[in-house]
This record gives structure tokens, sequence and C-alpha cells, in this order.
């Protein structure tokens, strides 16, 4: 399939559409001796000359390589580590970010923020920022701005979304190293605790959602752990906080997962 992109990609979109999306739902989405012009042509599919469509099914395919992209220091080809870490970064940014302005272009076709799109986006990067190799180019190709860009759109306390945890973990996992990058300048206080409240309000759900398989212990553990967030996060929260409806949202949230997991405990307690 990667050589059959390679013959038609420039002059048949749609194919190349349709080949992309097949790919995308490969994980290890070629053999390794395929692997650099696949990602040749993956960085071709995302340029700003290319139909949309066709640059979104290039950025879901490279999502579905995400961990191998990754780990691409760890390959034998420098000629391969070197196209990559010079050229993926910002062929990436530019499918999420073509229009400058945060209006949609004219269509509706390309916009600046898009929920589905944004989170294979964020999904890639935060495979990338886990390898160290990957933060100077991440900074340097503007994705700590993107990111930051995307705080007012997904970490507010009317909902909670995945975006919120990844964009978090983005952030920490680059800002200890690029602290001279401005860019983190830019990102208030406030705006650091949203990310960390939606975050939180993504783990207490999935906590929650998998807690039916919890044994008593796991149970006791869990709720001691709780009981020490409650204690920290609280105090905290009256220093940072500056909406007190925010802070409920998410102890109330906290506090939920702790009833929830005594009343589960006293069930299997009263069962045995």
């Amino acid at each position: 399939m990667v050589d059959y992109l390679n013959d038609i990609y420039s002059d048949d979109h749609e194919a190349a559409y349709d080949i992309l999306l097949l790919l995308g739902t490969i994980k290890g989405s070629c053999s390794p001796a395929k692997q650099h012009l696949f990602i040749e042509r993956l960085i071709a599919c995302m340029d700003s000359n290319i139909p949309f469509h066709l640059r979104h099914a290039a950025l879901r395919a490279a999502h579905s390589a995400r961990e191998e992209i990754a780990s691409i220091d760890t390959i034998d080809d420098a000629r391969l580590r070197e196209m990559v870490l010079t050229n993926l970064s910002p062929a990436i940014m530019s499918v999420v970010c073509l229009h400058p302005s945060p209006m949609p272009a004219n269509d509706g076709s390309d916009r600046f923020f898009d929920y589905h799109r944004d989170l294979c986006y964020l999904e890639i990067i935060f495979a990338l920022a886990r390898n160290s190799i990957w933060h100077p180019h991440l900074s340097q190709d503007r994705h700590i701005d993107r990111c930051i860009s995307m705080i007012p759109k997904y970490c507010n306390s009317e909902y909670y979304s995945q975006h919120a945890f990844y964009i978090a973990g983005i952030l920490l996992q680059i800002a200890p190293e690029q602290s001279s990058d401005t860019s983190l300048d830019s990102v208030t206080e406030q705006q650091w605790w949203d990310t960390h409240d939606l975050e939180l309000l993504v783990f207490v759900e999935r906590t929650k959602k998998y807690m039916q398989i919890a044994s008593i212990s796991d149970l006791q553990n869990l709720i001691g752990k709780v009981d020490d967030v409650l204690d920290n996060m609280e105090p905290e929260m009256e220093l940072n906080m500056q909406d007190l409806e925010e802070e409920g949202a998410v102890t109330i949230a906290v506090k939920k997962l702790r009833n929830t997991a005594r009343n589960m405990l006293e069930s299997l307690v009263n069962n045995c």
C-alpha cells in the first residue's frame, strides 16, 4: 500500500485518502523497509496545497504510528531520524494551524478548532513529548503555543474532555526543559489550574469506571489516597482559585469518587 500511495498521492487524492484511512486503522502502518517512504509521503500529504480531508487522513495515519515515530531516535537509519525530526513536526503543525485566524474557512471545512482532529493531534504530541529528543522540535515548531491556544477552548469548568488531560501532560513534560521558552510565560496561573482541574476530572471519571474490579484492599487504599488528596487540595485551591464554582466542581467530583469507593467497600465487606 505504501508503494501505491507513493505512485498516486499527487495525482489521485481520493485514492490516496482511502489508503491513508486504511493505514490509519493499522497499528504499525508499514514494514521497517518502507518506513522512510511512508513518513515521507505522510509529510507530503500534509502539505498546505493538499485538500484538507487528505491532510487530516495523513494526521490520523501519523496518529496510528505515533509510538514508532516517538521512538525514532532508537533506529539505526540516521537519514530517516534526521528527516523525521526535522520535517514531521512542522508538517503536523500545518494540519492543525492552517489558518492564522480563529475564524473557520469560508466553506467551514478546515476550522481553527475541531474536536476530533485536535484530540488526534494532542495524542500524537503527547506521545512525542514523552521522548525528550522531540522537545526542542516541539518548542521550535510552536506546538507549545498551539497547546496554550487550546486551553480556553478545551479546559474550562463547563465540561471536561480528554483534551485537557493531554494538554496538561504535554506542557508538564516539555515545560521543565524549555523553561526559557517565552511561550510558557503567556500561560496564566488560572490557565495552569484549568488544565489540572480538567485533568483531575477525567482521572476521577476513569477511576469510577474501572472501580468495579477493585478488591477490598484496593478500595481501602484508594479511599486513603483520596482523603490525602482532599486534605492537600482544598487549602491549595483556596489560594489559587478565583471562582468558587470551579473549586466546587473539583472537590465535589473527588468527594463523589470517595463516596462511591466507600459504598462499594461497605458492600464488599457485608457480602464477605
